[in-house]
């Protein structure tokens, strides 16, 4: 199965649900949490707040207005173009630190609405998205969806860590988080030498179980509901270990401790996969 087939789930709305459990947060924060650092380097909470209100402004400016005010440089490496958008970012950050918590909450309810009207109005199925960590052909609109929700899913769990407070890992949102984060793997996978029929079987465990089979087929990986003739290559973790692992938010001492068994290539790739712009930690 390649990304396209089947647009699946309505992502506009769990992004509504989302950004309603985002403002739920902030609402209830005194002036002392939003200056606790976050597991992003040099941000607290408040910084990762203006984060997000410039990936909301982003998002309505590129998608909705068709205006991109800051193109990448031509001719990057995959290198160069994160060490470009770090420096993006980091920039939009430094300039925001002028508004206030109040301020960046009233940004993130203005928007919210918008980008779901936004995201209502496309074509899942339309071939119109570029995700970098999923390969470098154009993909159906959905998949940038799911990135998108992905985006604002993960910087809350880490603005939980950083309050003191248990991740947020209900399966109406965590399940299609993962479901978007592991069309990571075909596409790291496709230089590994294998025959046809060899599987990868990712298992994550929890409350809302499943197992992901990537099984070598012609030329290239696929997702099937099924393994094939031979199993080369197995990882075993839970959802909390999963979305970590595949947005470097999993320590090395933890990655260590997951449940492998196979082929250490091909172990090596799966276990250095990461569905973010980014190098593995």
């Amino acid at each position: 199965m390649a990304p396209g087939e089947t647009p699946p789930a309505d992502i506009p709305s769990l992004i509504g649900i989302e950004r309603a459990r985002l403002l739920e947060l902030l609402a209830g924060l005194d002036d002392g949490d939003w200056h606790q650092p976050t597991p992003c380097p040099e941000w607290d909470v408040l910084a990762l707040g203006c984060h997000l209100v410039g990936v909301d402004l982003s998002s309505l400016s590129r998608h909705r207005d068709h205006y991109l005010g800051t193109p990448a440089p031509g001719g990057l490496s995959e290198a160069g173009f994160i060490e470009w958008i770090d420096e993006l970012q980091m920039e939009w950050v430094r300039a925001a630190r002028r508004l206030s918590p109040p301020v960046v909450v009233d940004l993130l309810a203005w928007a919210a609405p918008q980008l779901v009207a936004m995201l209502e109005e496309e074509d899942p199925s339309a071939l119109t998205a570029h995700v970098s960590w999923a390969g470098p052909d154009p993909l159906p609109a959905w998949l940038d969806q799911r990135r998108e929700l992905s985006e604002y899913w993960i910087h809350r769990q880490q603005l939980l860590e950083a309050l003191g407070r248990p991740a947020d890992l209900r399966p109406e949102l965590a399940g299609p988080v993962l479901d978007g984060l592991r069309w990571a793997y075909p596409f790291r996978l496709q230089d590994v030498g294998a025959e046809a029929g060899d599987t990868v079987v990712v298992a994550i465990t929890g409350p809302d179980p499943v197992t992901w089979n990537l099984v070598a087929g012609g030329s290239r990986w696929e997702f099937r509901s099924e393994p094939g003739a031979r199993v080369v290559a197995c990882l075993s973790m839970t959802t909390d270990q999963a979305w970590r692992l595949l947005t470097n938010n999993l320590v090395a001492k933890e990655v260590d401790r997951l449940e492998t068994s196979g082929n250490p290539r091909i172990l090596e790739v799966i276990l250095a996969t990461r569905a973010i712009i980014g190098s593995p930690q």
